[in-house]
């Protein structure tokens, strides 16, 4: 299939709108969580800023939609722009169900255009590449109920399809324009991931601090996470949700190639000194138990602590 075709655009804008699952946030299957699972949800710090990011996303992305004379990848882009607001009102769902202090946070409208869609965009691929590998270490780990985790794997399996959809996107768009030099759009692109990060950097810098949190076997779980187990989980989640979607599509490359890069460099590296300690070992079934009953504080208490 050639990049840039009527072929292409029918195929990336088709399998994109036909993999929309409606469904409503409030009916999705919310699992009742109590004691450290609980406390352990409030405890995040993101719950602010995610909400605000995603009802900007969903602002913007349905303003650009209206600027797209193609009308087959108009309708595309307007549902995604109903994706990004869905999701919006799902974390404030979340937020309210469960009780989470998430004080609402200003965060500007981006300028209406084709490069801010790209920015968005290529923030959408280190986004999704990093919610991969969190989702699938607090699955392995146990952070968090596999009940839960069930809910936000749809929200990522959408992610995926947006991934997939803008790249398409982006590489037809260039395709057209001329623009098909390999080694151009991989500066370009770089050059679109490092404008994203400059953006979310500033933003996480309104982070409210992480509430304190009395919770040993979250301290293991989390001391046990290396820089290689987050990197092999990100690799492995990435593949599985985007073998999901029709393989003659195109898929975000820098990521996961920048990922293996760092991967194979720290494989390099000579071993740890035998002489570092060892991480503490791991409480047993029954303190697991115990922490697992104790009640959730409410979020003033949280901070109190």
């Amino acid at each position: 299939m050639h990049i840039g075709s009527p072929q292409h655009r029918e195929l990336f804008c088709r399998t994109f709108i036909e993999t929309h699952v409606e469904f409503e946030p409030e009916n999705l299957p919310w699992p009742v969580l109590e004691g450290v699972d609980l406390a352990r949800l409030r405890a995040f710090p993101f719950w602010s800023y995610a909400r605000s990011i995603e009802q900007r996303a969903g602002r913007m992305v349905s303003a650009f939609a209206k600027t797209i004379d193609d009308p087959l990848i108009r309708a595309a882009v307007a549902l995604q722009g109903q994706e990004e607001t869905r999701h919006g009102r799902l974390m404030v769902h979340a937020i309210e169900r469960y009780g989470i202090e998430a004080p609402p946070l200003d965060i500007a409208d981006a300028p209406v255009s084709a490069d801010e869609f790209a920015i968005f965009g290529f923030g959408e691929c280190t986004d999704s590449f990093v919610g991969f590998g969190a989702i699938a270490l607090a699955r392995q780990k146990k952070i968090l109920p596999d009940a839960l985790l069930d809910v936000f794997d749809g929200v990522m399996f959408e992610e995926a399809r947006h991934i997939t959809f803008f790249i398409n996107w982006w590489r037809y768009e260039e395709a057209r324009a001329g623009r098909t030099n390999a080694f151009g759009q991989a500066v370009k692109a770089l050059g679109y991931h490092a404008r994203a990060a400059m953006g979310t950097i500033t933003g996480a810098t309104d982070l409210p601090p992480m509430p304190a949190l009395e919770d040993p076997e979250l301290k293991v779980l989390v001391a046990g996470i290396t820089p290689v187990s987050f990197l092999e989980a990100a690799l492995a989640e990435n593949r599985r949700m985007l073998a999901r979607l029709d393989s003659r599509l195109l898929k975000p490359q820098i990521m996961p190639a920048a990922a293996t890069l760092l991967l194979m460099g720290i494989r390099l590296l000579p071993p740890r000194s035998a002489n570092v300690p060892k991480a503490p070992a791991l409480i047993d079934a029954a303190q697991v138990d115990a922490l697992r009953s104790r009640p959730a504080a409410t979020p003033g208490q949280a901070d109190a602590a």
